[in-house]
């Protein structure tokens, strides 16, 4: 009978799981390709999405094979809709209404009170991303989808429910502070590959390191899924005691 490996709690752990695949440079590489070229970007997402799916299973080697690329790349653009729902759209949304007080208050002839609203809208604004980033929503969001397999559910509010309420915050908070070091690497590729535009470096060596940035970024994200994974189980564990 097959017993699952406990799950890794630790950064150096996660990357033993994800090295465990002897192909995990070669299928980061091509997903960092996939991903440069933007219209593969849902294949790279759903690469990712499948490896929450093994994680969650037990599976020791969680990196899915290559297999099955148009149930990944529907899997992806639902992925990456749970990411627009909880990064992007409050920005969106806090625009909308950066807006809309501005010009009542100006139609109104209240300008006296712009910049105190301004300022009070942009920090709640700046609170509510923050947390969201802080506490990672984005991947418990995923972690539902791969759980259940409902779009749906990722976007409802029990995504938040699981990431703000005991004992799910105290875990999903240590997995992200964890996960974010994985990203030290991309980083510092962004950095790279930022110096080489501002330099006006040759297109092909600039298409490089937009290509290695991408797969740095899918190897950190891989490292975040067993982070996440491990997290969920020991919130679990907790709630059974």
């Amino acid at each position: 009978m097959f017993t699952p490996p406990p799950p890794p709690t630790t950064l150096p752990a996660a990357v033993a799981v994800v090295c465990r695949d002897p192909t995990w440079w070669q299928k980061c590489l091509l997903h960092g390709a996939l991903a440069t070229t933007i219209i593969g970007l849902p294949l790279a997402v759903g690469f990712i999405m499948e490896s929450y799916d093994n994680s969650r299973r037990g599976f020791p080697i969680p990196l899915p094979p290559w297999r099955d690329w148009t149930l990944r790349a529907l899997t992806g653009i639902f992925a990456l809709l749970i990411d627009l729902a909880f990064f992007l759209l409050p920005l969106m949304i806090g625009g909308l209404l950066l807006a809309c007080s501005g010009l009542t208050l100006v139609l109104a002839g209240q300008t006296d009170l712009l910049e105190v609203v301004m300022r009070g809208i942009l920090t709640v604004m700046a609170l509510v991303w923050l947390s969201f980033f802080l506490i990672g929503v984005a991947p418990i969001g995923r972690l539902i989808f791969a759980e259940e397999g409902q779009i749906e559910r990722a976007l409802s509010s029990e995504t938040l429910r699981r990431a703000f309420t005991p004992p799910y915050r105290t875990y999903f908070w240590h997995a992200r502070l964890a996960s974010l070091a994985a990203y030290v690497p991309a980083a510092a590729m962004a950095g790279l590959t930022g110096i080489l535009i501002a330099n006006n470096a040759p297109l092909l060596v600039i298409v490089v390191a937009i290509w290695l940035l991408c797969s740095v970024g899918i190897f950190a994200q891989l490292v975040g899924v067993q982070l996440y994974v491990a997290a969920e189980q020991q919130a679990r564990a907790t709630q059974h005691l």
